[in-house]
């Protein structure tokens, strides 16, 4: 694979939907968390397990997804990972208790390696702001389909049941499958089963995680992203039992907050063509203390879901920036090994999205201070992180 067949139309389309294919599948939940919860006879603060399940069995998942890919190609790699995700879902859509349902989400997690393959696959082409500026790209079309995913979601949840959302899935992993098999060029790269040993993972985790240029980015862009995940585990539940929107109408709530994602993307993309990634990233981090800032305020208020939302979508802003660029610069020493250290990644988000997924459940009142508080935290750990992290690059030189 070249950057040129990477950057033909249909095959960034399917980069994009294959990156953004574990971000729709949490997002198209969203609006039946607690209308799953209902039909079982479950608490419906329980519905966001949905979520937080998910986003632990993805990150464990993403530590073998990048360094298989590295041994053993990344068309067979994402192959494997699609068909077993496609077979996951059809088993949530067929689940005949909320247990069930819990344990198959689990595996489907697992099984979701599609967004650390198209991310190594971005870092075998390109690298530094050229590769930024792909990952731009992809972050759009993951921002579009995540808009678009609650409301396909209760499309499917009026038309039919919740049942038909885990269909779609499904249905949307075969149609991947088919352009893997028939039309993906094969990645240039020889096999190498040798890095799939305890040894190779001994080394390379050493040397990325005694790496500040890895660490700085990789952990800013994993606690920003641990903030916006509050959205996914209450946000329906938020703005029904707080601000009185049905289920059905949360997607079009969403709508509003991924399109500033997308729009923050594509800023991002369009910075990086005058300015270093290094400056991106401090725009961005300049916009995440502002969101936090006002979360913080608003933890000690009752804003209306107009003020709530604005500052949702600050944070979201910030966050649409900081994803693809902190993902490139993160990449960016590892070179030798970019699946693993894709994973790695990807495992580091997951690990803090899960976290605060969890801490904004726990936190849950009834009121909107579950996702303030979270992204108020998340936000300025995140902050802090590029702070000291800049710091300790200063000093290595």
């Amino acid at each position: 694979m070249t950057r040129h067949s990477l950057s033909r139309t249909d095959t960034m389309l399917f980069m994009g939907g294959i990156t953004a294919l574990s971000a729709v599948s949490v997002d198209i939940v969203l609006p039946m968390t607690g209308v799953v919860a209902r039909a079982f006879g479950v608490d419906e603060s329980r519905g966001a397990l949905l979520v937080g399940v998910y986003f632990v069995a993805y990150g464990i998942g993403q530590l073998f997804w990048g360094l298989f890919s590295d041994a053993f190609g990344r068309r067979f790699s994402l192959l494997l990972s699609l068909s077993g995700f496609a077979l996951a879902s059809l088993a949530c859509a067929f689940a005949p208790s909320y247990g069930f349902l819990l344990t198959a989400r689990f595996v489907q997690g697992l099984m979701g390696g599609a967004p650390v393959i198209a991310r190594a696959m971005v870092r075998d082409v390109a690298s530094g702001t050229d590769a930024a500026r792909m990952m731009t790209v992809l972050g759009a079309i993951l921002t579009v389909a995540a808009m678009l995913a609650p409301v396909l979601g209760s499309g499917l949840l009026v038309l039919f049941s919740w049942r038909a959302v885990f269909i779609a899935l499904t249905a949307l992993a075969l149609a991947f499958i088919a352009y893997a098999a028939l039309i993906l060029r094969h990645p240039a790269g020889t096999r190498r089963p040798e890095r799939f040993t305890l040894s190779f993972l001994r080394v390379a985790t050493r040397r990325l995680l005694s790496s500040p240029a890895f660490l700085t980015p990789a952990i800013a862009g994993s606690l920003t992203f641990g903030g916006y995940a509050s959205v996914g585990a209450t946000g329906a539940i938020i703005a029904e039992t707080r601000y009185g929107v049905p289920p059905e109408s949360f997607g079009a709530l969403f709508a509003i907050a991924a399109l500033i994602n997308t729009s923050a993307a594509l800023i991002a993309g369009q910075l990086l063509r005058h300015v270093s990634l290094r400056q991106v990233g401090t725009i961005a981090m300049i916009l995440l203390t502002l969101g936090a800032a006002l979360h913080i305020a608003l933890a000690f208020g009752e804003p209306g879901l107009q003020v709530f939302w604005g500052a949702v979508c600050l944070y979201v802003l910030a966050f649409g920036m900081i994803l693809p660029t902190s993902l490139a610069a993160a990449m960016e020493p590892a070179s030798e090994y970019p699946g693993f250290a894709a994973s790695l990644m990807g495992a580091m988000q997951m690990i803090a999205a899960s976290g605060a997924a969890l801490l904004a459940s726990a936190l849950f009142d009834g009121s909107h201070r579950a996702i303030s508080i979270t992204m108020a935290v998340f936000g300025l750990a995140a902050v802090l992180t590029v702070i000291l992290g800049r710091g300790a690059m200063r000093r290595a030189l």
